[in-house]
């Protein structure tokens, strides 16, 4: 149902007094994990003390994390850890969420805007009022997925608009082939809904039934473009489209499935600052890519792709804006992971990890000056830690680290060998957090539309998290004069 602006604020305050004395964890960097003693500096005496052996770490591991067994008096302190950040997830407030069906229920029911149909269409919005002016805009379009399933399946003229020109074309060529395909996909996806097994395709497949027609591409377009605030969707429409609407009677809906960074933000900014723009329905993703308003950590090329940003994507809300919220890089990377997949999958950190921290001592023992300099990124296909160190060397033309012999590698493998067991527990445990900042990102985007005034505006889960991480979208309908 909907939900009010004081409601969002006393989440968001909630949130806030909780996050407040975890800032520092929130943002250090795994990298640092050893050379900082983050398991000393971060997590409580309480904590560490009923953790003592390897025994203890694997048996926390299952019974806390896999299996998620609770009320065990063994690791009472991290249950209690656990069980407090859960309790500012999402999932654990239904009373800010919409639901589809209480979406559908809430319209007005005499409002040209068929709902159902169109939130069926992957997740996202759809309208069959205004049939002969409404259009899609999808923003971030990359390689047309969602943009092309609602030109073929549904037949809505739709503008793809992506930053990238390389993927603009394509996701031409993907439609192009998606649309000879298209007749051959439908009739077998007929035949699997009444229960009959459909032959196995081949070069030489059966005449189809040409009495159907072959969907056009004329309704699918795209175009290069990096949308920020002043990019005028209806100037694009008519340069993309034979028959623009006339004047004052162009309908767009404003779509996004993953928009990366700033560009989610950017959506929400976007759809009040154009009259045209009556629907949005937006699912943002790569929240480290957000450039902040009062935050300065920013480092490596992070930095200066933050620069061509012209707008700020956080905080959006006034609430949150005259308070001077700040997340942090770090804390912004950490709400883009996935605990739920991580949970399902039982999935420790890559060895990567590990070694990155490993070498960041052998840094401050061998070249201080560079602490928190070396932007290692993915080193692939290396057989131990000698080996990555060696391709480690060679990536960052770095002689010193070359010259580190075997003697000394192997005794700082030893030296914290314990230490590899407590990184994977201090990562599982700060994960734990994820959801919870994501929540903050995403409540105010939600206060930042209900302050405007956008009564009809909606938080709605609608993916598996496990599958698609990013799994929040919002939605927001303007009024129909």
């Amino acid at each position: 149902m909907a939900k009010g602006v004081t409601q969002l604020e006393k989440r968001l305050d909630a949130l806030l007094l909780y996050l407040q004395p975890n800032w520092d964890f929130l943002n250090c960097h795994m990298v640092n994990y050893l050379t900082d003693q983050h398991w000393t500096r971060f997590l409580p005496e309480a904590m560490r003390n009923e953790i003592n052996s390897k025994k203890d770490l694997d048996l926390a591991i299952e019974n806390l994390f896999w299996e998620k067994k609770r009320s065990t008096t063994e690791f009472s302190e991290w249950e209690n850890f656990l069980t407090n950040a859960e309790h500012e997830h999402l999932s654990e407030h239904p009373e800010l969420l919409t639901t589809v069906d209480q979406l559908i229920a809430e319209q007005d029911k005499a409002s040209q805007l068929n709902i159902r149909e169109f939130m069926s269409a992957k997740k996202c919005h759809e309208s069959t009022g205004h049939q002969h002016d409404f259009f899609i805009v999808d923003a971030g379009d990359g390689k047309g997925y969602l943009s092309s399933r609602m030109a073929l399946q549904y037949g809505h003229r739709v503008l793809g608009i992506d930053a990238n020109a390389a993927n603009t074309e394509n996701a031409l060529n993907r439609n192009r082939k998606l649309q000879r395909a298209w007749n051959g996909l439908t009739e077998r996806a007929e035949l699997q809904s009444q229960g009959i097994t459909p032959k196995r395709r081949g070069k030489k497949s059966p005449t189809r039934n040409t009495a159907k027609s072959i969907p056009v591409l004329e309704n699918y377009k795209t175009t290069a473009r990096f949308i920020n605030t002043e990019t005028n969707f209806g100037n694009l429409l008519a340069e993309h489209f034979p028959k623009p609407s006339s004047a004052g009677n162009l309908s767009i809906c404003l779509t996004g499935l993953h928009t990366c960074g700033n560009l989610a933000a950017t959506c929400l900014q976007v759809f009040h600052a154009q009259p045209d723009c009556q629907i949005l329905c937006n699912i943002g993703c790569c929240y480290h890519l957000l450039k902040e308003r009062y935050s300065q950590q920013e480092f490596f090329g992070n930095k200066a792709l933050m620069e061509m940003q012209t707008d700020f994507g956080f905080p959006l809300s006034q609430y949150l804006h005259k308070r001077q919220i700040r997340l942090g890089r770090n804390a912004r990377m950490l709400a883009a992971q996935s605990i739920e997949r991580t949970l399902n999958g039982k999935e420790l950190p890559n060895i990567t990890l590990y070694y990155r921290a490993l070498l960041e001592v052998l840094v401050c023992r061998h070249a201080p000056h560079l602490k928190n300099e070396l932007q290692v990124g993915k080193v692939r296909k290396f057989d131990n830690f000698q080996d990555y160190i060696q391709k480690c060397a060679r990536k960052l033309d770095a002689p010193w680290l070359a010259a580190i012999d075997t003697t000394e590698l192997q005794s700082v493998l030893q030296e914290f060998a314990l230490d590899k067991h407590l990184l994977d527990m201090f990562y599982l445990i700060r994960m734990s957090f994820a959801p919870v900042l994501e929540s903050l990102i995403l409540l105010d985007r939600l206060l930042y539309l209900k302050e405007l005034g956008y009564e009809r505006s909606y938080l709605i889960d609608l993916f598996d998290p496990v599958i698609s991480p990013r799994h929040f979208a919002i939605v927001a309908l303007k009024t129909l004069p």
